[in-house]
């Protein structure tokens, strides 16, 4: 029986209409409960669909069923939760710290504050942690870029495509140069990622040998020869007042602290739409970064495996890419 049975046999027998029925499903070997399961999360139009209504009981669906693909992605980090218990139509909010009433088989990760204090994360290392988390309305999840094991040394670096307008193309034309650049160039492995908003990340695993500086400022000087080679397109600068049209080309995400939309995590928009990781041959005929989301991204996986599944045994360092970016700038 699929996972996605499970869930449903679960939900079966509930009426519509009914706002507040409870009922348990046995996630491995925890029971996790659910509430609400007909409330509609996700309303409004999308560049997929024109409208288009999804419940809570299917974001819990998604996540049981995605489990398998999804957590190898996000285990062993610290995990920031973008939760919206009243639906996308109302503002959320990001939560760090774990709620008391969170069951305890949950796995935490206490870390301290710049300040006085320690925010207690959770870990999302089996199914049920996502079912639950689901279930309390966290539709977004964000994932720190190193392991818990190794605070000081990201073994990801991220470069987040955030356009201005709605030109998608020119997103994928500076995607694929900053592939030439940090492949071909430098010599380093890639991976392309939609952000399931507006834009894509590319993605270099790092062997966990490098500080976050270290790693951000090579992110940095990599981001400032493409900006040189594209000025009318593209931008490094934060506020969004000064970039007009440009593509901002994010870094900072390499920073200690920063996080970065998980790998197959759900978006608060309309349409449910999913961070999806790419094969580089993809890129061509991708029209928009929402183009995968609940209703089709499970039809994608059965006929392309996840593009991401070996993105650990290609880390690397950043050595000596970084003594040839050197000489280029």
């Amino acid at each position: 029986m699929t996972n996605a049975r499970v869930c449903m046999m679960a939900m079966r027998g509930i009426t519509k209409g009914q706002d507040v029925l409870v009922k348990y499903i046995k996630v491995g070997k925890y029971k996790v409960r659910l509430t609400n399961q007909y409330f509609a999360l996700f309303t409004g139009s999308s560049n997929t669909f024109k409208k288009i209504i999804i419940t809570k009981g299917e974001l819990i669906d998604y996540y049981y069923r995605i489990a398998l693909t999804m957590l190898p992605h996000i285990e062993d980090r610290l995990l920031t939760m973008h939760r919206f218990p009243a639906g996308i139509q109302e503002k959320g909010f990001f939560q760090k710290d774990v709620s008391d009433y969170f069951p305890s088989w949950i796995q935490r990760k206490a870390v301290k504050k710049k300040t006085n204090g320690i925010v207690r994360y959770a870990v999302c290392n089996n199914a049920a942690t996502l079912v639950y988390l689901a279930n309390q309305g966290c539709i977004t999840m964000h994932i720190g870029l190193h392991k818990i094991d190794k605070m000081q040394c990201p073994d990801r670096m991220i470069f987040d495509l955030d356009p201005s307008k709605k030109d998608f193309a020119v997103v994928k034309k500076i995607a694929k140069q900053l592939r030439v650049l940090l492949e071909d160039t430098l010599g380093l492995p890639t991976f392309v990622m939609t952000t399931g908003s507006r834009g894509l990340h590319v993605v270099v695993p790092l062997k966990r040998v490098h500080t976050f500086e270290y790693t951000k400022q090579f992110a940095r000087s990599c981001a400032e020869v493409l900006v040189a080679r594209n000025m009318k397109i593209l931008t490094l600068e934060m506020r969004k007042n000064k970039r007009k049209d440009r593509i901002f080309i994010d870094v900072l995400r390499n920073s200690f602290g920063q996080t970065s939309v998980a790998p197959y995590s759900v978006r608060a928009k309309p349409g449910a739409p999913i961070a999806t990781p790419l094969l580089w041959q993809e890129i061509g005929r991708l029209k928009n970064a929402q183009q995968y989301h609940i209703k089709n991204i499970f039809r994608r996986l059965s006929a392309q495996s996840d593009p991401w599944q070996d993105i650990d045994k290609k880390a690397c360092s950043l050595k000596k890419a970084y003594k040839k970016l050197q000489k280029m700038l």
